[in-house]
């Protein structure tokens, strides 16, 4: 390595530490190498491509990687349509009743980024990918979700009597550095589907965070919530800053266990974090989740209807 390689390197080693890398958080995998990593909203499908001889049946030309690339976009694309917006509907409900935005969708996923080796004789692998942020969560993200409206949505009915467990409360949000810069949310022991835009309530059955206290802009750009695998602040703290508040989850609510529940007394200093500060305005909300299993993306895009609800427990 020449001396200006090597010093280059490390410039940007050091202006750009392991820490500073984008989050990632929890990563859901999908069959034939699809995944959605839902800390920053990355959907990548990769294809591996054998060199000739290691499979007869394959050569490896631009056009035949060009129709694996085109596979692996048709999978991202039955991927995008499974996720779901919120405990009402998938992205594949949202977009029925609407051809021309469904034909928006379609057009991002046909130009998404490709990448592809550069020699076909020694075989590599494609990638195709997209970003449940920007262009994508601007079309997929109902404008009919009341975000920013400040009101927070209510339970039909308390949760007090269905939970009895109680968090003890720690100190109120304060400034400088005893105050909150975000949240963690650790529902890492209970089923939960990730979603575009979840709500986080208080056993009292009102809303504590969700799209009623973030922009539109900020949900497109940065996600209503990251979901991560770890509950270590240290870990979180791109998302949740310096000092997050951790609070534990009590239950995932909904036929799509896409809520959460906590108890009322945390709910109440939630909500006092995100009057406070940049917490919501940054989205600083982390979902912890147990580790995930793998998905078949085809079975999951069916109607809302086909549908059979999970049961509460």
């Amino acid at each position: 390595m020449s001396l200006r390689m090597f010093i280059l390197t490390t410039a940007i080693l050091l202006a750009f530490p392991a820490w500073a890398l984008s989050f990632q958080g929890f990563v859901q995998s999908f069959d034939e190498g699809g995944s959605i990593t839902w800390g920053n909203g990355d959907v990548t499908v990769v294809r591996v491509l054998l060199p000739p001889g290691e499979d007869s049946s394959v050569k490896l030309t631009p056009l035949s990687v060009r129709k694996v690339a085109s596979s692996a976009r048709k999978q991202m694309l039955d991927m995008i349509m499974s996720v779901r917006i919120d405990g009402k509907r998938t992205v594949s409900a949202f977009l029925s009743d609407d051809a021309e935005l469904a034909a928006r969708v379609r057009g991002v996923v046909h130009n998404s980024p490709f990448e592809r080796p550069a020699m076909f004789e020694d075989g590599g692998e494609v990638r195709v990918s997209e970003k449940f942020r920007g262009k994508l969560a601007e079309l997929v993200l109902p404008t009919t979700i009341q975000f920013q409206s400040g009101v927070p949505p209510k339970l039909s009915t308390s949760m007090e009597q269905n939970l009895s467990y109680q968090d003890g409360v720690p100190e109120e949000a304060g400034v400088g550095a005893r105050g909150y810069t975000g949240v963690i949310i650790d529902a890492s022991g209970l089923q939960v589907t990730p979603a575009l835009a979840p709500v986080i309530y208080g056993q009292d059955g009102l809303g504590a965070y969700g799209p009623f206290l973030v922009s539109r802009a900020n949900a497109i750009n940065k996600g209503v919530v990251a979901y991560a695998n770890t509950s270590n602040p240290t870990a979180l703290r791109d998302r949740v800053g310096n000092n997050p508040l951790t609070v534990r989850a009590l239950s995932a609510y909904g036929s799509w266990r896409t809520d959460l529940i906590i108890s009322s007394p945390m709910a109440q200093l939630v909500r006092s974090v995100m009057r406070s500060g940049s917490a919501a305005a940054n989205c600083r909300v982390v979902i912890v989740l147990k580790t995930p299993v793998k998905v078949d993306s085809e079975a999951d895009v069916q109607s809302e209807e086909g549908l059979q609800p999970v049961k509460e427990q």
